[in-house]
């Protein structure tokens, strides 16, 4: 374990008992039982857990815009408006296959009717039938091509509302409230690729939008610390704020870049303070272990151990102690400390170097 900087040096020493050559008696504080979490810090890599890039199914002319890049849009937010031949094309070659179709169902009733009083054939009939049929097809064909457009719009349109629009409304009308592009998801939109009144291929990309209600972020770790971090709790702070992550359970990844082993967790991003790419320092917290605690002053160091100076009825005696990372003014000893020992708080490094100096053994 690394030694924190307010250690100082310290020299081995036997475990024994003895009492200060100087005047006057040292001030100690009783060390108590607690727990503690371990806590460690790490770099994540920031990404949005779902980006697309919207774009139209068929060639159209800009005539509206709606959003900027940096703009959060909701689900189904208008972004864009625009004119598109050929989905009027597709409404009016829909229009007619529906009127064609009425015109053969006619037909076919009237050649029914006709068959039953003799003045037609059976083989103009069963003509009839067939056109009717036909009709249908091509009517069932026109509509499917042109839901497919309202579907890539992201438009839930059936035949009887939009017929039902037309006649209401008029065709013009509809085809304006319609030549709409919607956002698939609530998003930050990022990059715009379009201009007012611009003509745009289709399929190509007008505008790119990230989902930011929640993102992925993936956090790289020494392998030597792969076990701590999969035990816990991970969190990211901003302005007081503390947002938890959730490990989403996948094997951890190892990045060649940096010799690390990635670890991806899931995480709510509110107000969208977390940006695709960037970033961020997240903390661990392990899992909770019984400790002593002492106060920070009461523990010195030197040669990589750490000490305490216990004192019991005027004597004092070093004892060896492994601690973790200090916080409040307080060190968590791990081991070496028993709960309800008094240990010097003030003047234990002078006490050790100045009054034990005939009993210590230096390490150098």
């Amino acid at each position: 374990m690394s030694v924190a900087p307010w250690f100082r040096k310290l020299f081995v020493l036997p475990l024994l008992w003895v009492t200060p050559a100087h005047a006057g008696t040292p001030p100690v504080d009783m060390a108590e039982a607690g727990t503690w979490q371990p806590r460690d810090m790490a770099f994540a890599h920031v990404i949005a857990r779902q980006e697309a890039r919207l774009g139209l199914p068929f060639a159209a002319r800009i005539r509206a815009l709606s959003v900027e890049p940096g703009v959060k849009v909701t689900e189904n937010q208008v972004l864009l408006r625009f004119d598109a031949p050929r989905l009027l094309e597709h409404v009016v070659a829909w229009l007619e296959a529906r009127h064609a179709l009425t015109l053969a169902r006619n037909r076919r009733q009237a050649l029914g009717d006709s068959i039953k009083q003799h003045v037609v054939t059976r083989q103009e009939v069963i003509a009839g039938e067939e056109a009717a049929a036909r009709a249908q097809g091509k009517a069932r064909l026109a509509w499917e091509t042109l839901a497919a457009d309202f579907d890539l719009l992201h438009l839930p349109l059936d035949e009887p509302a939009l017929e039902q629009q037309i006649k209401t409304r008029g065709m013009k009308a509809v085809l304006e409230a319609h030549g709409v592009l919607r956002a698939p998801f609530t998003g930050i939109v990022t990059q715009l690729q379009a201009a007012l009144g611009e003509q745009v291929r289709a399929g190509e990309t007008v505008l790119e939008l990230e989902m930011i209600d929640r993102v992925y972020l993936d956090v790289g770790v020494p392998e030597a610390r792969l076990s701590f971090w999969q035990a816990g709790e991970t969190s990211w702070q901003d302005s007081g704020r503390t947002i938890m992550l959730s490990d989403l359970d996948g094997a951890p990844r190892y990045d060649a870049a940096t010799g690390l082993w990635l670890l991806r967790y899931e995480a709510d991003n509110p107000g969208g303070l977390l940006r695709d790419g960037a970033w961020v320092e997240v903390a661990h917290l392990g899992p909770p272990r019984p400790v002593v605690w002492a106060p920070a002053a009461a523990v010195v160091a030197r040669n990589g151990k750490t000490w305490c100076v216990v004192a019991r009825e005027g004597q004092y005696k070093p004892v060896e102690v492994h601690v973790g990372e200090a916080t409040g003014g307080r060190v968590p000893v791990l081991s070496g400390l028993a709960a309800g020992a008094e240990v010097v708080t003030k003047g234990a490094y002078e006490l050790l170097y100045r009054d034990l100096k005939d009993l210590a053994k230096f390490v150098d």
